[in-house]
């Protein structure tokens, strides 16, 4: 049998298939049967510091067969009453909240609270694609000066994995920003941002107009992202892990992002309809390994940067 464990940021997982923030994540109830469904950890749905009530409707959209866009506006309860429901230390399948802020600062303050409550690792969302003050300027993660501030600012109180966007002129750069700011891994990548239109309405689908867009067509740009990043991030010698997410809804797509060079894989959009599909996603890789002779995800990590000039 395959053997899938992987280390992450000082975490021994039991495979390298992840719950992705934002999908199944909303209740304590829901993350304890996705870690029963067999995921190596749990990625929470973001929480800032204070509520936020999210972005009037319609808020989801499918736009293709398995294509998704969506503008929830990061509805979340805030961080008091996130700690006060989710249990960060005790379950036997790590939990490993994402945060969501607007400056530096408030990155701090929200990694300091989820390390006094025991969290071991967290992902700071960089890259929401939709937020209103996006629209007139850049998101933290088309910046790297910026994206290197607020990853320090978080990675000060406990290990971060630095979320980045696909919508970059170089997410090598900014990967490289991040590690140098002291960041324990990166995921590639967040939702693209997209729009759709109702010709029937003649406005936009969604009641934010802008959305990020998520599903199978967004697999061959995460893999192109990762690939840039494990690249750039060698080629400066920095040696830190990098997450893929994007697209996936099968063993093979989580060995694509592998053989590109990740550490492990995130899942989201293809559980909507059935949320066991994360563990079957794990049992397909494990298959795949032992098709091809591999006993360990090293065997084959990073293989296709071979064929690259």
């Amino acid at each position: 049998m395959a053997d899938m464990r992987v280390e992450l940021a000082g975490l021994k997982l039991a495979n390298p298939v992840l719950l992705a923030s934002g999908i199944l994540d909303s209740t304590p109830g829901i993350l304890a049967r996705m870690a029963d469904s067999g995921a190596g950890a749990l990625v929470t749905k973001s929480i800032s510091l204070e509520p936020r009530p999210g972005y009037a409707g319609p808020t989801v959209a499918e736009v293709a067969p398995g294509t998704w866009l969506n503008a929830m506006g990061l509805p979340n309860p805030g961080l008091a009453e996130f700690l006060d429901e989710f249990d960060l230390q005790g379950g036997l399948v790590p939990v490993i909240p994402n945060l969501v802020a607007d400056t530096p600062e408030d990155f701090g303050k929200l990694a300091a609270g989820v390390a006094g409550a025991g969290a071991k690792l967290a992902e700071i969302n960089l890259s929401c694609p939709h937020p209103r003050a996006g629209w007139s300027g850049l998101l933290t993660a088309q910046d790297p000066a910026a994206a290197a501030t607020a990853t320090a600012a978080a990675a000060a109180h406990l290990p971060v994995i630095a979320k980045l966007s696909p919508d970059v002129a170089d997410i090598g750069a900014i990967a490289v920003a991040c590690a140098e700011a002291g960041a324990a891994a990166v995921s590639a990548i967040n939702t693209m941002p997209a729009l759709d239109i109702d010709t029937e309405l003649e406005r936009p689908v969604l009641g934010n107009a802008f959305g990020g867009l998520s599903g199978p067509a967004l697999l061959p740009i995460g893999l192109r992202c990762v690939l840039k990043a494990v690249r750039a991030l060698r080629d400066a010698g920095h040696a830190m892990p990098v997450i893929g997410i994007g697209g996936i809804s099968s063993g093979d797509d989580a060995a694509k992002y592998i053989l590109c060079g990740a550490q492990a894989v995130q899942v989201g959009t293809s559980l909507g309809g059935n949320p066991e599909r994360l563990g079957e996603i794990a049992a397909e890789l494990g298959g795949w390994m032992e098709r091809k002779g591999y006993a360990t995800l090293d065997a084959f990590r990073g293989n296709a940067l071979e064929w690259l000039p």
